[in-house]
């Protein structure tokens, strides 16, 4: 299986880039995970809706050029809410059924672009939460993890 997760900003928290680092280490076996990050938007200290709306709209682009050919699944909290075991399934699904090659999206701090979400196969979310987007991406490789315990029937996800 492949996964490619791509992402606005960068991670720059060493804690959070060196969690990261462990569950893709653990994950070798099972998937290639390859991280793409594009640059945020520049806003104004005082941005107006329309100038977020740009901006989102810039970082959508940006987002879907480096996107390779796969399952494309848009992270938003307006999305269909799942739990571990139903994103286990899917990792199964898209593994034996579709290809085994998954596109994630995770947008900057005012989200993704409608454009984004529309190009997605699947718009999911983790949490009606909001999450820093360093924090949201330790969240969902350690649920790729997660996941590919729960197929394995391994007494990890409890």
């Amino acid at each position: 299986m492949h996964v490619q997760i791509i992402a606005v900003g960068k991670i720059k928290k060493e804690p959070i880039r060196e969690a990261i680092a462990e569950y893709e280490t653990r994950l070798t076996a099972q998937m290639k995970v390859e991280v793409t990050e594009v640059a945020p938007a520049r806003l104004s200290s005082d941005p107006s809706q329309k100038e977020i709306q740009k901006a989102k709209e810039k970082e959508g682009e940006a987002l879907l050029a480096r996107a390779s050919a796969g399952y494309k699944v848009a992270l938003d909290q307006r999305g269909r809410m799942t739990d571990s075991e139903s994103f286990a399934r899917l990792l199964r699904d898209v593994r034996d059924f579709r290809g085994g090659r998954f596109v994630f999206f995770i947008g900057g701090s005012h989200g993704l672009s409608r454009e984004v979400r529309k190009t997605a196969d699947l718009v999911l979310s983790f949490s009606k939460m909001t999450f820093p987007h360093e924090l949201f991406r330790l969240i969902l490789i350690e649920q790729l993890y997660r996941g590919m315990k729960i197929l394995q029937g391994a007494a990890y996800h409890k």
